[in-house]
């Protein structure tokens, strides 16, 4: 084996072990994305916005999210958007943490901003 093949191996084995090292950084970054012990806050009083049953049985389909916002106290997290802001067709979907069971929850899609459904798990 000569000098250079011993450069060419050190040269493949720094490089593989970049790839590896790079690799690991982006899935821990990617995996611990998701982990995290924070809920989100009313922009105005800075508390977490959680819902209860009787809130959520109040949210008819067809309100505006501002009246579901006003029902519920907050707007909650932002799940999913589906074309452009202020357009036809424009679609979102909020989530909420909820008061009750071990991962109560409710979710809530406004289509043009009306409702148009709503979901819930383990409100009390």
């Amino acid at each position: 084996m000569g000098y250079m093949e011993n450069i060419r191996r050190f040269k493949m084995k720094r490089t593989i072990r970049g790839i590896y090292l790079g690799t690991a950084i982006a899935t821990g970054l990617i995996v611990f994305s998701g982990c995290s012990n924070s809920t989100e806050s009313n922009e105005a009083t800075g508390k977490a916005v959680i819902i209860t049953k009787a809130e959520f049985d109040k949210i008819q389909n067809g309100m505006t999210s501002k009246q579901v916002f006003e029902i519920i106290g907050g707007k909650g997290e932002v799940m999913s958007e589906a074309g452009e802001k202020d357009k036809p067709g424009y679609t979102i979907l909020y989530t909420y943490n909820g008061k009750g069971s071990t991962g109560a929850n409710a979710n809530f899609t406004f289509q043009d901003d009306k409702l148009m459904a709503k979901a819930q798990f383990g409100l009390k």
